[in-house]
């Protein structure tokens, strides 16, 4: 489950505005999506240390780590990503 929910283009987009901290003309964030992120990020912030320290910003990678990790991530972090699919 965890797999197909960093897939989704939504939630791409959340890591992008996020980790970026503004929203390329390409993707436009709402504010409510730029909230979700910003949950989500606050929720995985120990897993992205963990697992995802080195890993440079932009093109995926941050997604990737965290599909590469998904068995490893924390519940807090899980929940945040559920509740973003859900939307």
């Amino acid at each position: 489950m965890i797999r197909k929910i960093l897939f989704t283009p939504t939630l791409l987009a959340l890591f992008l505005a996020t980790l970026a901290g503004t929203a390329s003309a390409q993707t436009q964030v709402s504010p409510e999506m730029r909230q979700m992120a910003i949950a989500v990020a606050r929720a995985c912030r120990t897993d992205l240390k963990t697992y995802c320290n080195g890993v440079e910003r932009g093109e995926g990678r941050i997604a990737a780590c965290l599909r590469q990790n998904a068995e490893k991530l924390s519940s807090p972090c899980r929940t945040a990503l559920a509740d973003v699919a859900q939307r």
